[in-house]
């Protein structure tokens, strides 16, 4: 009578590298948030001065020399903040999400913050709306530039002013 099957031997070797497999597994995610607050412990040791021509060059950047879309983006903002720390902020890109008619990307640029690109949202035909709210922080008084760069090709804009009485970000 012959076996249909060989049954394996179960190695030391063979213990020991899956034992070392879920200890690595285990420890990835630890691993990689000490890695994520030193990034974070050195953006906050060395702080970096906003510049405002930088900003208006990274605008630049995403706008790629096209002309803006007027009247595209609908942005509700306020014109004076108490406090930066928490400024509210609602947009919508006014289109039909049809075809190529929707945002593949929008841009919100602080151009007095240090890091000016506070957010940067996708999108795609199966949103149906671009209305998006959230809160940012804001270093001091400065325009607040919203760039939509739609799926055709096209781009747009908003930019308002906010003046803020007291700064966060540092400041």
């Amino acid at each position: 009578m012959k076996p249909s099957a060989e049954r394996k031997a179960v190695s030391r070797r063979g213990v020991l590298a899956s034992a070392g497999v879920l200890m690595a597994s285990w420890a990835l995610p630890a691993w990689a948030e000490g890695i994520r607050n030193r990034v974070s412990m050195f953006r906050r040791t060395f702080p970096v001065q906003p510049d405002v021509a930088d900003a208006e060059h990274l605008v630049g950047i995403v706008l790629r020399g096209r002309e803006p879309v007027p009247d595209l983006i609908d942005l509700k903002l306020p014109l004076l903040a108490e406090n930066g720390d928490s400024i509210p902020l609602t947009f919508d890109v006014s289109c039909g999400f049809e075809g190529s008619d929707y945002p593949k990307t929008v841009h919100v640029f602080v151009l007095g913050n240090p890091f000016p690109e506070v957010a940067r949202y996708h999108y795609g035909p199966w949103n149906g709306s671009a209305l998006t709210e959230m809160r940012f922080r804001m270093r001091q008084t400065s325009d607040v530039v919203l760039v939509a760069e739609m799926a055709d090709g096209r781009v747009a804009m908003a930019r308002q002013n906010v003046e803020v009485l007291l700064g966060a970000c540092g400041g």
